[in-house]
């Protein structure tokens, strides 16, 4: 008696779950496409600068510069001196 009650008991959630991923399965899967084609859609924009902030067409070979950083006269005065770097000099061992 134990083992029929353990089958039917079994036998009644698996069809329920079945009914159940039936009804939410297509549901998911619909909001999980289109969130992969929404963010596919941004990135396909950021590419092609297809849109804009100003929403302005940029001509070919036109550069617009948005901000520029103010320069600090301690790095100014230090990158000016003509140093570059420190020079290593190496012997090749074989």
């Amino acid at each position: 008696m134990g083992l029929l009650k353990v089958l039917l008991i079994t036998i009644l959630v698996l069809w329920v779950l079945r009914i159940i991923v039936r009804l939410l399965l297509p549901y998911l899967m619909a909001k999980f496409v289109g969130k992969v084609q929404k963010e596919a859609h941004r990135q396909y924009e950021r590419q092609t600068g297809a849109y804009t902030r100003d929403s302005s067409p940029r001509p070919d070979g036109k550069i617009r510069i948005d901000y520029v950083p103010p320069k600090n006269q301690k790095n100014s005065m230090s990158s000016s001196n003509g140093k570059v770097g420190e020079f290593v000099d190496f012997e090749e061992i074989k």
